[in-house]
């Protein structure tokens, strides 16, 4: 098993992932998916790997964000004020095996084929917000307008990748700021659920 080398202290990486960091963020990315890497095997995850860990980070990112997760004169703290008692890594595989549960409950309610897996992802994260609304017109109207109030590289990314249909790889070639194919992924997952939000704020 390959040994994680961190350069930054737990409490450099929640502190500058809520400063917005980018380098900080990257260097959170690459040590929780290396670290869930040399892991995953020992605590027999039963979903699919890629998930699990991309649903994982979101999760901790969000709650660093909303300071969930957060320091204080240098103390890294955690769930209703307490100091968080073990490493970061831990509390991030913690939320994974959540996530597994919360994978294998999903597939006991319904099964999906892995080609609908593949082939509906796109279709089905765009209509899953436009399910509830009323014609095409009033969706697309709904759906610019929400996309308009996001970030410049949440707009950039959705545009191209459910408007555009353009692939993860294309992307990365337009958007060279991100360090991986991943990277993007957990970016792409974020801005939904930001339209999500957004959509839900605005239309209710």
């Amino acid at each position: 098993m390959a040994k994680t080398i961190l350069l930054y202290s737990d409490v450099d990486l929640v502190d500058g992932v809520y400063n917005h960091d980018p380098k900080i963020e990257r260097k959170l990315y690459d040590y929780c998916k290396q670290y869930f890497n040399n892991h995953f095997k020992s605590v027999f995850f039963e979903g699919d790997k890629h998930d699990i860990f991309q649903e994982s980070f979101i999760t901790l990112w969000e709650q660093i964000e909303q300071r969930r997760i957060y320091v204080e004169n240098g103390v890294l703290y955690g769930k209703d004020g307490e100091k968080l008692s073990g490493a970061l890594t831990t509390y991030f595989m913690g939320i994974a095996k959540l996530k597994n549960l919360e994978w294998v409950r999903r597939e006991k309610v319904t099964k999906v084929s892995d080609k609908e897996k593949e082939c509906g992802m796109r279709k089905w994260d765009l209509e899953h917000y436009q399910a509830q609304l009323y014609d095409d017109a009033e969706k697309k109207h709904i759906l610019a307008d929400c996309i308009s109030k996001m970030t410049a590289r949440c707009k950039e990314i959705l545009t191209k990748f459910y408007y555009e249909e353009k692939t993860l790889d294309d992307i990365m070639i337009e958007l060279p700021t991100f360090s991986s194919k991943d990277a993007l992924k957990t970016a792409k997952y974020k801005c939904m659920e930001r339209l999500h939000k957004t959509v839900a704020s605005f239309y209710n």
